[in-house]
């Protein structure tokens, strides 16, 4: 858990909610400025509160490709 901006600096924190795959945010964005805030991702279908599903399953296949 992320408790103070200073911390989501040190972290690389960008915002509510993030996933992290084995420490990774597979979802980062280059240049996105660590925030104690919501967070918007970008999905086929516009801006979400949440990655869509075909994106997890994206970003979990090449997890496990970069993992084997």
């Amino acid at each position: 858990m992320v408790g103070d901006q200073a911390e989501a600096e040190r972290s690389g924190f960008t915002g509510s909610p993030t996933i992290l795959m084995n420490g990774r945010d597979p979802f980062a964005e280059p240049g996105a400025v660590p925030s104690l805030a919501c967070r918007i991702y970008r999905t086929p279908t516009g801006p979400a509160g949440a990655p869509g599903l075909d994106q997890l399953r994206q970003a979990l296949a090449k997890e496990a490709r970069e993992r084997a």
